[in-house]
């Protein structure tokens, strides 16, 4: 049995989970762990944001420790690592485990997704969870060199009816010339290399077959001029910048480079462009304009997904953030295992306000040029406000300006504003008197800190909003109506108001056609 490091005072053996008099080396089944929303607690250790605390199912025999006992190792799978933690796919069972970076044998920065590792299983004291202990990396089948080669394309790589075509790369090693494949999942950002194209790679090798290959290759000189695309991302007074198609990074363009587009460039345009290195710098040159739709950064999976938002997009940032996707959303995989994915705020389906906990809709986007996946196509579903018992109101679109309306409210004696992105269905245009359901909340825009506004809109069925409440039916006296009670302010008035026949005062009281309204005494 292969030893780990020093286990962590926080940590209790498995071992001392099994009866001492014993010699069994039973291990207690591991179950899956709930979905839920994980926080750290003092000591550095997830704990559940309920603030339910699961039963140790696993309990000690006789109160005996058994410290003589052998710890049984197991192997798993990387599966995610955050700050300071992780998560283990068992191999030996359907599990997985937690496990702290202190509990890793090594530089965790040398620890990545996917790695095979070896652990024991233990406990937590606190909520009697399994948890990984004793961390060590397996040696992995394939060893890459530390250092990157030099090399030239000799075959470029094609893909085939029968399969994808290998293609090679030559270097030169102490005079004498090797040849080295590659394929599709080994190039770097988005690029097709082609024969003469100067790179750079890292050679892998086989531990068991002894065979070489080329990974991490990079573009470093390509042989002919290479036109790269792009999307313009920021525009400032004679400058910008390009998102470029092949590789996560931004490269700076003055306007000079594109003074032969009719009307300029502006923000969304596609383009292509050549690359120089000016001043030690990469810039944009000789700039085209390219149709609508042509640079595409992502494929979008159909299939929809259901998932619950962790943590949404911050509206104000008070710091720029380099990364662009903030957004959490946790779904459950087609495994049943629990899946993370981020998203930014051009992910959703409008501009909508999203909230800790809401239940969504979405699709899965895969970046074409680090192949990072992100949740798209955003959208609110209903149970987001039948779990949470979110306090919704109705009204009815009074004003519509630019950008901005207002909507008279049934529940309250007051118009309140809203965004145009507040719209949870902004494919279809809203109207004057269009009938509404919406959420108040506190505005929070600079402009109007201390003003509320309606936001989470969406359009109800003509007649589902009702302004006034039945109270009395068929009152009658002189004359016979209905009592109704204003729902914002409470007062009673008197709808559908019709003459009694035969009544000999009618005279005295002018005709007035049903369903007029009078307003009465707040007594009736």
């Amino acid at each position: 049995q292969s030893q780990g490091p020093p286990r962590s005072p926080q940590l209790s053996s498995s071992s001392s989970y099994y009866n001492s008099n014993s010699s069994s080396q039973y291990t207690p089944p591991v179950p899956d762990f709930k979905i839920g929303t994980f926080t750290l607690n003092a000591n550095g250790f997830p704990a559940e944001s309920n603030g339910q605390e699961t039963t140790n199912s696993y309990s000690h025999s006789n109160g005996m420790s058994s410290n003589n006992s052998q710890s049984v190792r197991e192997t798993g799978i990387i599966e995610k690592l955050l700050q300071t933690y992780g998560f283990i796919q068992c191999c030996e069972r359907q599990a997985r485990l937690f496990f702290h970076f202190s509990q890793f044998d090594g530089n965790t920065e040398h620890l990545r997704i996917g790695d095979p590792v070896e652990f024991e299983v233990t406990f937590d004291r606190r909520t009697g969870k399994p948890i990984a202990s004793a961390v060590t990396k397996i040696s992995p089948e394939v060893v890459l060199s530390e250092e990157r080669v030099i090399g030239i394309v000799t075959t470029e790589l094609r893909s085939e009816s029968g399969g994808e075509h290998q293609g090679r790369i030559t270097y030169e090693n102490r005079g004498e010339c090797f040849f080295l494949p590659y394929g599709k999942e080994d190039v770097e950002g988005y690029v097709t290399l082609k024969p003469g194209d100067k790179v750079s790679f890292q050679i892998a090798t086989n531990q068991r077959t002894g065979n070489l290959a080329a990974r991490h290759v990079r573009l470093e000189n390509p042989a002919q001029p290479v036109k790269y695309q792009g999307v313009v991302s920021t525009i400032k007074d004679s400058y910008g910048f390009i998102e470029r198609a092949d590789v996560v990074d931004e490269i700076f363009f003055h306007f000079s480079e594109a003074k032969n587009i009719p009307g300029g460039l502006k923000l969304g345009d596609d383009v292509e462009f050549f690359i120089q290195t000016r001043n030690g710098k990469e810039v944009a040159t000789n700039m085209v304009k390219l149709n609508p739709g042509t640079v595409v950064f992502e494929d979008i999976n159909q299939e929809l997904i259901r998932g619950q938002v962790l943590k949404p997009v911050e509206r104000n940032p008070r710091h720029n953030q380099k990364d662009p996707l903030t957004g959490r959303i946790r779904y459950r995989g087609k495994d049943r295992s629990e899946v993370e994915v981020k998203f930014g705020e051009r992910d959703q389906k409008g501009d909508f306000t999203l909230r800790h906990g809401d239940w969504v809709q979405f699709n899965i986007a895969t970046d074409r040029r680090d192949h990072l996946q992100k949740a798209t196509n955003i959208s609110l579903l209903d149970d987001s406000f039948n779990v949470s018992g979110e306090k919704r109101e109705h009204g009815v679109i009074a004003a519509l300006k630019d950008g901005y309306g207002f909507i008279k409210c049934a529940d309250r004696d007051a118009r309140l504003f809203f965004h145009y992105n507040e719209l949870l269905d902004p494919e279809n245009e809203i109207a004057i008197n269009d009938e509404v359901m919406f959420t108040v909340a506190q505005d929070t825009t600079n402009q109007s800190p201390n003003r509320q506004s309606a936001i989470r809109i969406h359009r109800v069925n003509s007649g589902t909003v009702k302004f006034e409440v039945l109270v009395t039916e068929g009152v009658q006296g002189q004359v016979e109506f209905n009592i109704y009670q204003v729902k914002r302010t409470k007062e009673l008035i008197a709808v559908g108001v019709k003459i009694l026949p035969g009544n000999p005062r009618t005279k005295f009281y002018p005709y007035i056609a049903p369903p007029s309204k009078a307003v009465l005494p707040n007594s009736p």
